[in-house]
């Protein structure tokens, strides 16, 4: 399932990641950053690193290169706008062909299972307590209805009811703790947890989203 992260360097959003890969048993995911106004990546790092005295790993004048350590001001924000928690990001790339790679680390096992699921699953498989399943008929019907609706965020929370929708195996609807959809999934007896927030429903509908990773119920 991709999803798109916000990068801010202090408090101001200079791109994106979809944090392609991941490092999971270290806790660690990267990816590729699209950056957005930011003329010159090299020299914006380059420079905030020398101001607030961030150590540079390697630095490449003449080939813009750069690679550092964590950077205590560059965030980063879920779909959700909540930011992810961890030990925080570090840069390395090269400004030729725009090739920037972000990577963050200490992410717990909380977060991989919940929010990169499918990196989870990959390097775990069926030793972990996580499931594939694929997309069908009936959840998507629910995800037409939820878009149906038309509401943001804020409304569904106005209205919220964590089991407004219930069929023969999903069973679930908006929490505001959460500030997202929950559904429980059931095998025969066995219940399965999963969530997603409006951006991952309308993938969903779009057919950008072809299989779920719910995790076994606590």
């Amino acid at each position: 399932m991709k999803k798109i992260y916000e990068i801010q360097l202090s408090g101001i959003k200079i791109g994106t990641t979809a944090f392609e890969f991941a490092d999971t048993p270290m806790g660690v995911v990267y990816g590729k950053i699209n950056f957005e106004n930011v003329d010159s990546p090299y020299n914006l790092f380059k420079n905030h690193c020398q101001q607030h005295k961030v150590t540079i790993n390697q630095d490449d004048k003449e080939y813009k290169f750069i690679d550092t350590q964590v950077i205590p001001k560059l965030k980063v924000y879920l779909e959700n706008r909540t930011e992810l928690v961890g030990w925080g990001g570090a840069i390395s790339g090269m400004e030729k062909g725009n090739d920037f790679e972000i990577q963050f680390g200490g992410i717990n096992s909380k977060i991989m299972k919940t929010e990169f699921a499918q990196h989870y699953y990959d390097y775990y498989g069926n030793e972990s307590d996580l499931i594939k399943i694929q997309v069908d008929e009936q959840f998507k019907k629910i995800c037409e209805s939820i878009l149906a609706r038309n509401l943001n965020i804020n409304q569904w929370a106005e209205i919220e009811s964590s089991d407004e929708f219930q069929t023969e195996r999903y069973h679930g609807g908006f929490d505001t703790t959460e500030m997202e959809f929950c559904f429980s999934y059931y095998i025969e007896k066995q219940e399965y947890w999963f969530q997603l927030n409006l951006n991952d429903i309308e993938r969903i509908i779009n057919a950008k989203v072809e299989f779920l990773y719910p995790r076994k119920a606590e």
